[in-house]
């Protein structure tokens, strides 16, 4: 894994310690298998698997995601196409409840990951997870422009994930500082975010399978905006979010970074002072009950 980010912000502590990061896991096999076969999971008919819903709402879900990895992981495509649920406006079934629950696995390693190169990642205790649906508004939105569609605050630190873009979905995600409201109108041009965008499914005919995972900093305001698109649907589902909630660790707390940084925040270890001086007082009852035997 590796993170990606544009070096930003008027001070030094934010340009090095910003409060987005992107996170790209192409090179991490394992959690590479779980997000794909969870996208294409998400997508398929439950009845195409030989389980009922108590099977995908059993607390030890990973059986049956492993099981349904080696069903599909051979089918050739068309096969696989075959398997698609046309309802892609349910955000919750068994089957996709299911798929959002391994994505908790997924945030635990990209949480072990920024944990390496950032102290204030927060704790990831799973599950941990909430889920984020973004509709098409009722009124398709007009070519070129981009309209608010979803509001997102927390205070937790959150890692987001989608499981869900569909094709030809253009996204971009704004985050703001708590008491901030950035871009107050409901749409304007999209040139105004420059060629950068967070999700851009315009060109996906299948199954939307970027690796990323976004790290946003607790009580940021996370604004969603979609771009208009020719044939834009009106209304139903255009994207399903997973988002993990990273616990944040106050200042009073011991640390909860393990590694050695500069981040002159790891508290200083006491064990040391504390096992001497234990040593000591078992020093002085052994000699009291020796003297005591002497006598």
């Amino acid at each position: 894994m590796h993170t990606i980010r544009t070096l930003s912000g008027s001070t030094r502590d934010e340009a090095l310690d910003p409060a987005h990061r992107s996170v790209n896991y192409d090179d991490d096999g394992a959690v590479r298998t779980v997000t794909t076969r969870s996208r294409q999971i998400w997508l398929c008919r439950p009845e195409a698997f030989d389980f009922d819903d108590s099977t995908f709402s059993n607390p030890d879900t990973g059986e049956a995601f492993s099981r349904i990895i080696r069903f599909i992981q051979d089918l050739p495509g068309e096969e696989l196409t075959a398997l698609k649920n046309p309802d892609t406006s349910s955000v919750h079934t068994p089957l996709r409840d299911m798929v959002y629950d391994m994505w908790n696995h997924v945030f635990w390693d990209v949480a072990q990951f920024l944990g390496q190169v950032n102290c204030n990642t927060g704790t990831f205790c799973p599950p941990a997870h909430e889920i984020l649906a973004i509709s098409y508004p009722e009124t398709p939105v007009e070519v070129g422009r981009m309209q608010r569609v979803a509001q997102l605050q927390s205070d937790c630190n959150l890692m987001i994930g989608a499981v869900y873009v569909a094709p030809g979905v253009r996204l971009r995600f704004l985050v703001g500082q708590p008491d901030q409201e950035s871009f107050m109108e409901s749409t304007f041009n999209s040139e105004a975010f420059g060629p950068d965008v967070l999700v851009d499914a315009t060109k996906v005919t299948g199954c939307y399978n970027e690796p990323y995972v976004h790290w946003v900093r607790r009580n940021r305001n996370i604004q969603v905006f979609l771009e208009g698109q020719p044939d834009q649907p009106k209304g139903g589902l255009a994207a399903v979010f997973v988002y993990g909630k990273c616990q944040y660790q106050p200042e009073n707390m011991a640390h909860p970074c393990t590694h050695s940084c500069d981040c002159g925040e790891v508290e200083e270890d006491d064990e040391g002072d504390e096992g001497d001086e234990q040593n000591e007082r078992n020093d002085d009852d052994n000699n009291e009950r020796k003297r005591e035997d002497g006598q």
